[in-house]
């Protein structure tokens, strides 16, 4: 999936018939695991991170997600990087960002 200006564009691919491999997806977007919800799950994805409210989608909570993905940690502690790095730079307090982003179904 990606988003290009004021186009959203799908783009999902289901695994293939007995592919077994762990796909996982980080969505951030505003509210995105009530809106993506539906369509993640079309794919078999697995979501390792995503929001529950309203959200500024920076990089910074990207690279910190995937810093923890690179170093296998679990992905509790990828939501809790997440967050870390937003409140960081929104100063929205350290306990609203944790409740802002979810792993998992």
């Amino acid at each position: 999936m990606f988003m290009s200006g004021m186009t959203l564009s799908w783009i999902f691919r289901s695994p293939g018939a007995g592919d077994d491999k762990l796909r996982q997806t980080i969505v951030l977007a505003c509210a995105s695991k009530s809106f993506f919800g539906p369509y993640i799950r079309q794919t078999g994805a697995e979501p390792l991170l995503w929001t529950t409210g309203l959200m500024a989608p920076e990089a910074y909570t990207l690279k910190a997600a995937i810093d923890g993905w690179i170093a296998h940690e679990d992905d509790q502690a990828i939501r809790r990087r997440a967050a870390q790095a937003y409140d960081r730079y929104q100063k929205c307090g350290a306990r609203a960002a944790l409740r802002l982003f979810a792993t998992k179904w």
